[in-house]
């Protein structure tokens, strides 16, 4: 039987996968990680979705998409 792969995963199933505190995701949603890339709210879920690969790709640091908040906060620190 083929394994099927999930794209999508729950806040808490993501968190288990990339070993990272699921509160931390939560609180770091719209500034480390943007809407549209690394999750979606899919209609009618209470939860985002995360997107696995853009999720895979932010924890091998090969990803270059940084959110305008985290543009600010970087520009302010380094100013």
């Amino acid at each position: 039987m083929k394994k099927i792969e999930q794209n999508y995963l729950s806040t808490s199933k993501m968190a288990k996968m990339i070993d990272i505190n699921e509160r931390w995701l939560r609180a770091n949603r719209g500034a480390i990680f943007q809407e549209g890339i690394h999750y979606h709210f899919p209609l009618g879920f209470n939860d985002c979705r995360w997107n696995v690969s853009a999720m895979l790709n932010w924890v091998e640091n090969s990803s270059n998409v940084v959110s305008d908040v985290t543009n600010e906060i970087l520009n302010s620190i380094c100013a």
